[in-house]
């Protein structure tokens, strides 16, 4: 039986610093059923250019 599906749910503006650290600590978890959403309202910094270099991990959906 797979493991239950577990959304981790990310708002962000212009925190592009900030990402990276939140993907990294995401990534180290044990647990791997796992999506992570995160929208972005209307970042002006590189968030979207971040997130851009992620789009191999199916887990990964970005909103803007």
């Amino acid at each position: 039986m797979e493991s239950p599906l577990v959304s981790i749910i990310t708002p962000t503006f212009n925190r592009a610093h900030l990402i990276i650290e939140t993907l990294m600590s995401i990534q180290k978890q044990t647990y791997n059923n796992w999506e992570w959403i995160v929208v972005d309202d209307g970042s002006s910094d590189d968030t979207f250019a971040l997130f851009d270099s992620y789009t191999q991990d199916r887990r990964i959906k970005y909103f803007k």
